[in-house]
């Protein structure tokens, strides 16, 4: 050890208080409700859970979140967000032709390779409840007004009805495989879509 360097107790500060050495704890609690959402569902999401699993005081996380439910539509927002670049990724990978099945594929693997989240961004109150104009609420309607987009591209009459059914597919694929109703592989089931 190099003359002048201070020997300091892990966890603490010279003057004894408990440190925070996360460079960003808002990322930090975003990604330990991911993985506490992935494996317990959001139900046993709490604010208390998580600050223990990013090793900081109880009340640190409330720097960031007002409330449990703070966070869980900052998860929310960030799973549409991740869904809408999805969406566009499997758009922009091809030509025309083909382009909602991209689309449709895409939100498949996002709701399989996600099933908690999705569970908390479309089989809750999340979205229904938040304000209109909130982040959460654009988040989730720029990921609809993607597929709405394809589907009107297409020509089809009645492109809000089209793109409702088209998403009302996907969404009970999604939830049925989650719940072990479907077995086999979503993208297996595809070609069966009317799309």
């Amino acid at each position: 050890m190099s003359k002048g360097t201070a020997i300091k107790t892990p966890g603490k500060q010279s003057h004894g208080r408990k440190s925070y050495h996360h460079g960003d704890l808002r990322r930090a609690l975003l990604d330990a409700a991911r993985e506490e959402i992935a494996a317990n569902g959001a139900q046993s999401l709490t604010l208390a859970s998580l600050a223990r699993r990013a090793g900081v005081a109880q009340s640190a996380p409330y720097r960031h979140f007002a409330d449990r439910d703070d966070l869980l539509f900052a998860v929310g927002e960030e799973g549409f967000r991740e869904l809408s670049a999805a969406l566009s990724s499997a758009a922009e990978s091809g030509g025309e032709e083909g382009y909602v099945r991209r689309m449709a594929a895409a939100y498949l693997q996002f709701g399989e390779r996600n099933v908690e989240r999705y569970r908390l961004m479309f089989a809750s109150r999340l979205v229904p409840d938040a304000l209109q104009d909130s982040p959460l609420s654009k988040a989730a309607k720029e990921s609809y007004d993607l597929l709405l987009a394809g589907i009107s591209a297409r020509g089809r009459s009645g492109p809000y009805g089209s793109a409702t059914a088209v998403w009302a597919q996907l969404h009970g694929l999604v939830m049925l495989k989650a719940d072990g109703f479907v077995t086999e592989p979503l993208d297996a089931l595809l070609s069966e879509l009317a799309l």
